[in-house]
């Protein structure tokens, strides 16, 4: 295919106009041209059955019948393989991504289908956003979701909640010194073991002294991202908890060590978090935002503050909304797609079919993640 060569999606369609021309090209693909039975390897003579999406195995040794999507994110679904490949096509090449309500309207598919079906490709693009960067890598965080202070529904939600917190364990120390209320003598309010307990269910199971995000509180629904990307290069942005007391650098560290290379050099601003830094990585430089945000050495992080600007925008304009529970899959389009912005339509569509073996999830563990 020529650079400049284009791929329009009425192109696709014509490419992929039927179920038979979608499955030559998974053979063509993932057996190299040969139709294979996965359970004896046989791959002469196989063919498919009348009137049926299955295959039969022609060694007579085996003579099994199997699936060409066996093992897949296409396995064990209703949904036609044309269909899929529109999807594909689709969710790899818009650059604000596409929202499920938008892409049930184009497919002509009920949204909760089309819901599960994205996040099967966000699964897919998982391993994308579990890299390891080298060379001059620039980190920092920000936070993703609605600011409560200007959402009218979360303040409500907010307030329920605190006026149950103090039905359970009273006023707090701040509210207590506003009304003039005497603290009560011995032990410090909020460190009962009743109320460790309950605080304890509230955040999932964790204890409370960590930070970790809140099932039961309705108004928490933003998150820190912590993103790391190399000097114009990939990105890696992995969620790190709801608030800023989530920048720490017991929570910070681990996610920096996994995702860069000991041999960089670390750009990052003067926040406390990432003080030590320079006893793990090559070199560690600061940026001061309070003054310029271009150094005189011409240090910055501009890189990735351009990614968090096209993350949002992404986020705000297309998504809207997006849960806690499931942002890591929306942070795994973003990088996937970010990284892979310099390839043409063509490209990234050809390049997302091979990587669909192995990476199916099931409703079912969907719905744990939410529970987690």
């Amino acid at each position: 295919m020529k650079k400049n060569e284009k791929y329009p999606l009425e192109t696709h369609l014509t490419r992929f106009n039927t179920e038979k021309q979608c499955q030559e090209y998974l053979v063509q693909v993932l057996w190299n041209g040969k139709l294979t039975c996965p359970k004896c390897g046989n791959c002469h003579g196989n063919y498919q059955l009348k009137n049926r999406k299955e295959f039969i195995c022609t060694n007579n040794k085996c003579n099994k019948q199997f699936s060409i999507v066996k093992g897949t994110i296409f396995e064990h679904s209703k949904i036609s393989l044309t269909k899929w490949f529109q999807a594909i096509y689709l969710y790899a090449t818009m650059k604000g991504g596409v929202s499920s309500h938008q892409l049930s309207k184009l497919l002509g598919i009920r949204q909760m289908t089309v819901w599960f079906m994205l996040k099967r490709l966000r699964q897919v693009s998982k391993e994308e956003n579990e890299i390891v960067l080298n060379g001059i890598v620039q980190a920092d965080e920000t936070f993703i979701g609605p600011s409560t202070d200007r959402n009218r529904r979360l303040q409500v939600k907010r307030r329920i909640h605190e006026e149950e917190q103090e039905m359970l364990h009273g006023p707090t120390d701040s509210k207590r010194r506003r009304k003039g209320i005497k603290q009560k003598a011995g032990r410090k309010k909020g460190s009962t073991k009743e109320v460790l307990a309950q605080k304890k269910e509230e955040r999932g199971g964790e204890e409370y002294k960590t930070h970790t995000p809140s099932v039961r509180i309705p108004f928490e629904t933003g998150a820190m991202v912590l993103g790391m990307m190399e000097k114009g290069g990939k990105v890696v942005m992995k969620k790190i908890g709801t608030d800023k007391r989530s920048v720490s650098s017991r929570i910070i560290f681990p996610v920096l060590t996994r995702h860069i290379d000991q041999d960089s050099i670390l750009i990052t601003d003067q926040a406390g978090a990432y003080k030590g830094t320079h006893e793990i990585f090559k070199q560690h430089l600061t940026v001061v935002h309070g003054t310029k945000f271009v150094s005189p050495d011409g240090i910055h992080d501009n890189d990735l503050e351009n990614a968090w600007k096209h993350l949002k925008k992404m986020i705000r304009g297309t998504y809207i909304h997006t849960s806690f529970h499931h942002l890591d899959g929306y942070l795994n389009e973003f990088a996937y797609r970010w990284n892979k912005r310099k390839q043409t339509e063509k490209e990234l569509f050809e390049a997302f079919i091979p990587m669909v073996v192995d990476k199916r999830v099931t409703l079912k563990e969907l719905k744990a993640k939410g529970k987690e």
